[in-house]
């Protein structure tokens, strides 16, 4: 049976167990091109889904749209078709002055400032990346000699991507606020889906991490001015770390 909004079945996936997730559909076929024999599965709605190889295993490189619902809705039905392992590759706003542009960073916990995770657990459980995903990622970076450029701990993730600028935000004192109690507790960069990803890891038993460009820097404004800054080292980190853990 394909499942209504991937329009995939288990025996689609060829017995992938492991997963890259990217937001921007275009993105899939970015990633896809440095595995083996990638192919494309399908594209419906927001989810664009590749099968590729790493030394032989399949593995699936799937969009999820933008934010946590469509995430949500997207890793459930990849879940039931048998993913366990699941590594997001993505892009960010910078939060903390050691973050630059064209940095990588390693997610190792998430502020749920988002709805879809608290329609799951409330808000005091935490959003964690698995510890082997981590390491891996890690491992991964410092492989390729990019331990200069990466960086590993807290992000935001967050519903809204224009409250990046108060101005458009009615209560704008109270949005400036928040925005300066994410800094100060050193929170690295901000993002909207890896919340999601982590707290539906914890509940469904599954591996998962999160790789993420720094593509703007949230105090100068240049928020999206330099698309293409960390995105292939942010790949080949995902991929280094995936092959550390297809070989567990």
């Amino acid at each position: 049976m394909k499942h209504y909004h991937i329009n995939l079945s288990k025996e689609d996936l060829k017995g992938a167990r492991h997963m890259f997730i990217v937001g921007d559909p275009a993105r899939t076929e970015a990633i896809a091109q440095h595995l083996q024999d990638p192919q494309e599965l399908t594209f419906n709605r927001e989810y664009r889904t590749f099968l590729a190889y790493i030394d032989e295993n399949p593995v699936i490189v799937a969009s999820m749209g933008i934010g946590g619902p469509s995430t949500a809705v997207g890793l459930e039905e990849f879940g039931r078709c048998q993913i366990t392992t699941v590594i997001r590759v993505g892009t960010s706003g910078i939060l903390n002055p050691q973050v630059k542009l064209g940095d990588i960073v390693s997610a190792i916990g998430a502020i749920r400032d988002e709805g879809t995770t608290k329609q799951y657990l409330p808000p005091e459980f935490p959003a964690v990346a698995h510890p082997d995903v981590i390491f891996a990622l890690r491992q991964g970076a410092y492989d390729l000699n990019l331990q200069d450029r990466f960086h590993e701990g807290i992000v935001h993730s967050k519903d809204a991507f224009w409250s990046e600028e108060p101005e458009m935000i009615p209560a704008k004192k109270d949005i400036i606020e928040r925005w300066e109690t994410w800094k100060r507790g050193q929170t690295l960069i901000t993002e909207m889906e890896v919340s999601t990803l982590f707290i539906l890891g914890s509940i469904r038993g599954w591996k998962t991490g999160a790789i993420m460009a720094a593509i703007g820097d949230f105090d100068t404004g240049d928020l999206i001015m330099n698309k293409k800054a960390g995105h292939v080292e942010s790949i080949k980190t995902a991929i280094a770390g995936m092959q550390d853990l297809l070989n567990q």
